[in-house]
């Protein structure tokens, strides 16, 4: 513990910053992962089977209640703003869920271009904090006596690598968040597009469009068959 005070204090000025950077940027990293990992995201495939049910059974209240269950949850602020406006044409509904996804998304995305800023001003500190120690110490070298310029020299640059080393230290996990967070996010918002666009379907066409998507879309060619079967056989 000591010999890392010491370090911290070897660094000088620039050390101090960086390390009020890295308390700021594990803070948004603690508050986004709640957020994204448990509070505004939720399993979409089980809600949509859920809703589907309800919606088919012509059951919408107790759809919404299913929605109101998770009430930050992105997939279920979206579906909520549809089902609460089923009775609408369907222009209108749509143009409620999309007022509802351009609200949502910026919630997912809020102090994400933070933590980007952080890993990359902590970065360019730690280096103008490593330039700054050379300079003050090829000044020091210039003022001594030649047998103690080279002790003074690997000292004095030794202490300003400490700056960059901590800028460092915190750039890298804050991109490594960065890039988990903001690959999560997207995937929040694929899901919440994919089952809101079925759930506009469901509500426009009801039962019929579901079990054309539960079979695939195949269509049974044995009628076609048969039908041929007969022209071959006729006289």
């Amino acid at each position: 513990m000591d010999s890392m005070i010491k370090w911290f204090q070897d660094g000088g000025f620039f050390m101090y910053p960086i390390a009020a950077m890295f308390v700021l940027g594990v803070a948004i990293i603690a508050e986004r992962l709640h957020k994204i990992l448990r509070v505004y995201n939720v399993d979409a495939a089980g809600l949509m089977q859920q809703v589907q049910r309800l919606v088919l059974e012509n059951n919408v209240d107790e759809a919404v209640k299913v929605c109101n269950s998770r009430p930050m949850a992105s997939v279920c602020r979206v579906f909520k703003a549809a089902l609460v406006n089923a009775d609408r044409p369907h222009d209108e509904i749509q143009d409620h869920v999309e007022v509802a996804t351009l609200a949502v998304v910026p919630e997912l995305q809020r102090r994400m271009p933070y933590l980007f800023t952080i890993a990359n001003v902590a970065t360019l500190m730690g280096l103008l904090g490593t330039i700054v120690g050379l300079i003050k110490t090829f000044e020091a070298v210039g003022a001594v006596e030649g047998s103690q310029k080279q002790m003074l020299l690997a000292a004095g640059i030794s202490t300003a690598m400490n700056t960059t080393a901590l800028g460092l230290i915190v750039a890298i996990p804050c991109m490594l968040c960065y890039g988990f967070l903001f690959n999560r996010i997207n995937s929040i918002v694929d899901e919440m597009e994919h089952y809101s666009a079925r759930l506009l379907i469901l509500l426009r066409t009801g039962r019929e469009y579901f079990e054309n998507f539960s079979a695939g879309f195949f269509v049974n060619a044995k009628p076609t068959t048969e039908k041929t079967s007969k022209t071959d056989n006729a006289p």
